[in-house]
């Protein structure tokens, strides 16, 4: 009986065995016999050992006692300190299990991983050595003897369990079981590991500016909230170019700063000016500060074309900023400067190279009149220019809205905005058309009454909505602000879903809004909705071409919307009104089933409708299949249907399960930027659980 083996192991085993009985230890099993000659112990059926927080489960025990050694035979568990088991057919190990060695071991790690071996050891305190062995992270197949996507087979094996190292002597990769690259060393982290110094896989690269080249990443794993990664690419061309990644994490927030270094001693010197150093530095950080939100944004290139030359950013206008941010209750205060850097343009006199700074504060009214909501809003800004004249602009305005549903149904929404301006030029007289004096003072005001009446019809299956609106703006005249240097106009464009929206007083006019919309649902999934409306201008004020207004009555803008099951359709329409010509077009079509989904974006732009000169006409689409449970393809086309020009195409092939990540992937860029050629980029990315990944990619 089972019992028995506990009384006998506190008054024989431990008794016999000093160094044990401090533990919390046992032994028991079915049958237990002692030779009382020897104080030998065998142990047959469900035996169970256990050792501090280690544990050994087998059929048969043999416990010599005069060489404080046992054998355990049969089915063998062993259950490790941090709670990993390995199986064997046979273990034997010292009384205080501090050595040991198994026979056929297949141990199981942390995350599914699996170190299998002929034989294994422990031969220190920390050392675990293993012969004929191999090494996965793939998760075990249902037939035992099939070989896993990928594993390391090597000679020998040695765990060091203080510093968490595998390291591996004579070892190959084998891929479906077939040998694909060998090393005679090789080292990696223990599962367990979360972050080490070391190498990141390497990767091969070849591009025309550049040549063929090395990328090897080296991580810096400097502390538990910090850490560095270094990635030299050693080129053919250009030598070596080095990048850097800093990343942080603090008891306010988190901040990422990436760099870049390089001395061309190529074309690179002399392609996009003369430049001896190119660089740059993008950064982001966000904190939080005893209630003050702060973040910054840093874009710096050490010339115009470096972030698109050397593929990190195509961005046309490079932005750095902080922002400061804090509520006082309701109330909020917002605070931030910018630096603004055009990349391809040339700049102009309109062009912003600073704000600094830009204030604004928001206060909230708990009482409002008619009980509706009502803030004013504070704001001082300073923008500089480099080619024209740095404005300061001061401004107040107050915000007042109400809402009210009568009986009948009628849906009452009322708006005004009213606000002051006051403006100092800095250098005045540098430059024709200035206001006669050097400060300026507006004001303006706008006030929008809105009335709609939705119309509900319920069916057991569905439900109907029919809503029309109209709507009213009145805005005070405000041809003053148009003295005021580098103002564009509405700030706003004409579409379905600001059409009842109401601008900066400086910029509204008075004018009557109408439209209509209808919206159904059923219960079978199936959604549809459709919106048409237009603006008539009461004033005559002139708008630009590309906002969709006029100096009387506005194009007429529609939205339709279908759904059902997977199906999806919007579209975005805005028409002449005087001959039906549409002016912007813009279709959304996508399905999305569970094998594949497909999706398709067309826009269409008439002459001015952008400050285009000629027509844009473009069409995007997409596809995305899962070809079987792991395999994926996907692929991405941009199209300029009015000059019949593709403008770029993506594809990629993708495998991926619990262990293994492989893609293959093609991007082809067909436009020419300045003297950056069109480029076709192939990439084809490796990576191994637990192991990192290679990757290597060819472009031209």
């Amino acid at each position: 009986m089972r019992c028995f083996p506990i009384l006998f192991l506190s008054v024989t085993l431990l008794v016999a065995s000093p160094g044990l009985a401090q533990q919390q230890s046992f032994l028991e099993a079915d049958t237990i016999s002692v030779d009382n000659a020897t104080g030998d112990v065998s142990a047959q059926g469900n035996v169970v050992i256990v050792y501090e927080d280690q544990r050994v489960t087998g059929d048969q025990l043999n416990w010599i006692k005069s060489e404080q050694r046992m054998v355990v035979t049969g089915n063998v568990v062993f259950t490790h300190k941090d709670g990993t088991r390995s199986l064997a057919l046979a273990m034997e190990l010292d009384e205080a299990m501090q050595r040991w060695a198994i026979t056929e071991i297949k141990s199981y790690l942390q995350d599914d991983v699996r170190l299998q071996a002929a034989k294994a050891a422990r031969v220190g305190e920390t050392r675990v050595e293993l012969s004929a062995a191999t090494y996965t992270a793939c998760r075990e197949c249902e037939d035992p003897n099939a070989a896993p996507i990928w594993q390391l087979r090597a000679k020998k094996v040695i765990k060091d369990e203080e510093k968490q190292n595998i390291i591996y002597r004579d070892t190959r990769l084998e891929v479906l079981g077939v040998p694909v690259f060998y090393t005679p060393y090789l080292r990696h982290p223990a599962p367990e590991v979360e972050r080490r110094s070391g190498f990141l896989a390497p990767s091969l690269t070849s591009q025309s500016d550049f040549g063929t080249g090395l990328r090897t990443p080296y991580h810096f794993a400097l502390a538990s909230n910090y850490d560095l990664t270094l990635t030299p690419s050693f080129t053919s061309e250009e030598g070596v170019v080095l990048n850097g990644a800093w990343r942080h994490l603090t008891h306010q927030g988190r901040y990422n700063l990436d760099f870049y270094a390089h001395q061309p001693r190529g074309t690179l010197d002399q392609v996009d000016g003369d430049n001896d150093f190119r660089g740059g530095l993008i950064g982001r950080g966000m904190f939080d500060m005893r209630g003050w939100q702060t973040s910054f944004s840093i874009n710096q290139p050490s010339d115009d074309l470096f972030f698109r030359r050397y593929q990190i950013s195509n961005t046309d206008v490079l932005t750095n900023s902080i922002d400061v941010s804090r509520y006082f209750g309701a109330d909020y205060l917002y605070i931030n400067a910018r630096q603004f850097r055009n990349t391809l343009s040339n700049e102009t006199s309109d062009t912003v190279d600073f704000i600094l700074p830009d204030i604004t504060y928001i206060k909230q009214f708990a009482d409002a009149p008619l009980d509706g909501q009502m803030q004013l809003v504070n704001r001082v800004a300073y923008s500089s220019r480099d080619l024209g004249v740095d404005v300061t602009k001061a401004s107040t305005r107050l915000d007042w809205s109400y809402r009210h549903i009568s009986d009948a149904g009628f849906v009452w929404n009322l708006d005004n905005k009213a606000q002051l301006d006051a403006y100092l030029f800095d250098d005045y007289g540098a430059e024709a058309g200035l206001p006669d004096s050097q400060t300026e003072t507006l004001a303006a005001d706008s006030f929008g009454i809105t009335l709609s009446y939705p119309l509900v019809r319920r069916a057991p299956a569905s439900r109907q909505t029919l809503k029309p609106t109209a709507q009213l703006v009145l805005a005070s005249d405000n041809d003053s602000f148009d003295r005021i240097p580098y103002r564009t106009g509405a700030i706003y464009e004409l579409s379905a879903t600001n059409l009842f929206g109401l601008a900066a007083p400086e910029d509204e006019t008075s004018r009557v809004n109408y439209g209509i919309d209808h919206e159904l649902k059923t219960t079978n999934g199936l959604h549809t909705r459709f919106f048409v409306g237009q603006s008539y201008n009461l004033l005559n004020d002139s708008f630009s071409e590309a906002s969709g207004f006029s100096d009387e009555a506005s194009a007429i803008v529609t939205e339709a919307e279908i759904g059902y099951r997977g199906l999806s359709l919007l579209q975005n329409l805005r028409v002449d009104r005087n001959n039906g010509d549409i002016l912007r077009h813009r279709t959304q079509l996508g399905f999305r089933g569970q094998r594949f989904s497909v999706s398709a974006d067309y826009a269409f732009l008439d002459i001015g409708q952008a400050g285009n000169a000629a027509p844009r006409e473009e069409l995007t689409s997409e596809l995305n299949v899962r070809l079987a449970e792991n395999w994926r393809f996907g692929a991405r086309f941009q199209q300029d249907l009015e000059l019949s020009d593709r403008i770029r195409d993506e594809a990629h092939l993708t495998y991926q399960d619990d262990c293994t990540y492989i893609q293959l992937r093609f991007d082809r860029d067909h436009l020419q930027v300045g003297t950056i050629e069109p480029e076709t980029q192939v990439q084809l990315v490796f990576a191994l659980r637990t192991l990192g990944g290679t990757a290597q990619s060819a472009g031209w």
